[in-house]
């Protein structure tokens, strides 16, 4: 068995679709069609927004504790910054939290309160630790403070901004939901044997406005697009036709074409000119290649007396062979025998 080295490979073919011929030409690869045009809208819900992360209000909560013998009352926005001791919340900068709502601490008691961080940031995402008011004596400092047993988070949180990327994409994703929407209005007025389909269709977009502006906070938005939408009206059959014969010229001395992958072939508008009636389309064929085998390497001739490792050697320095495999029968021959009609050889490309 003889497995020959395979190429899976795509060639473009570029063809021409002209209003103006009447039959295919496969010497300038020209096919009979015409152009066919439609306008219309669309208006669209998009959710594909950016992502990303910004400064916000920490929170976290405090427990509250006062070891004097009288309540004490404190207001909603009441300021605590974290320290070693009452003495230390007066040096350096100061990391500030507020009281979320007013609280009225027990005498000899203690009780659990929110608080959000000042300022915006990182630097609210704090570990546990003790709290001291400000505006506060230190004689009280040393009779009323605050711990935090669990770390402090959302300093920085996630959050959908639209930006401008972001509209100018579903901008264009709904200019392409228009030009299918509009190719099924086209459909309905096309003969049987006619095609349109979204690879040869255009879309000009007349007008464009998105809900909302760039740099909005929103998980999703509205776009709306007007536009103009041209399509080619061809044979489906013809093109593909064209397009493998094509191909087919194309392939090398050295190579044999295995199999077209038929139903994989894609159609691209590369260029539309909507006053001659001429449209440029590039066809992308997908096929299976294989080395075309020399005369030599099917000689029986040239391997009579040949064992097993003498044919797999024999073999090795071809370069059109991937691999083969050897089979002698009955068990007892080993070697390749003089007559002909008792040599086979099996190609295989799968």
């Amino acid at each position: 068995m003889i497995r020959p080295k395979i190429e899976k490979k795509s060639t473009e073919v570029n063809l021409t679709v002209d209003a103006k011929a009447l039959k295919p030409d496969m010497t300038n690869l020209v096919l009979p069609g015409r152009i066919v045009e439609s306008q219309g809208e669309i208006n669209k819900e998009n959710n594909t927004v950016t992502v990303r992360k910004v400064e916000d209000f920490a929170k976290g909560t405090v427990k509250i504790k006062n070891i004097w013998k009288k309540d004490f009352f404190l207001q909603t926005g009441a300021q605590l910054v974290q320290g070693d001791s009452p003495e230390s919340v007066g040096d350096g900068p100061k990391n500030i939290f507020l009281l979320d709502h007013e609280v009225n601490v027990p005498a000899n008691g203690e009780i659990e309160a929110p608080v959000t961080a000042k300022s915006k940031g990182l630097a609210g995402n704090i570990s546990p630790g003790k709290f001291y008011f400000l505006r506060m004596s230190k004689w009280n400092r040393e009779r009323i403070w605050a711990e935090n047993e669990n770390d402090f988070s959302g300093g920085e949180i996630e959050t959908k901004v639209v930006t401008q990327d972001d509209i100018a994409s579903a901008i264009q994703l709904t200019a392409e939901e228009l030009g299918k929407q509009e190719i099924e209005k086209l459909k309905a007025k096309l003969a049987s044997e006619e095609k349109v389909s979204p690879g040869l269709t255009r879309v000009e977009i007349l007008e464009s406005r998105a809900s909302i502006e760039p740099e909005t906070v929103t998980g999703s938005f509205q776009v709306f697009v007007r536009g103009k939408v041209a399509s080619i009206v061809y044979s489906e059959k013809d093109l593909k036709d064209m397009g493998i014969e094509k191909f087919k010229t194309q392939v090398g001395a050295n190579q044999e074409i295995v199999s077209i992958e038929e139903n994989s072939i894609k159609y691209e508008l590369t260029d539309l000119s909507g006053n001659d009636g001429k449209a440029e389309v590039k066809i992308t064929i997908p096929a299976v290649l294989m080395s075309k085998l020399p005369s030599k390497i099917l000689d029986k001739k040239s391997i009579v007396g040949y064992n097993k490792n003498a044919l797999m050697e024999r073999y090795a320095k071809f370069p059109e062979i991937d691999s083969i495999e050897v089979k002698f029968f009955p068990f007892w021959i080993k070697s390749v025998p003089s007559l002909e009609s008792q040599v086979g050889f099996d190609v295989r490309t799968e």
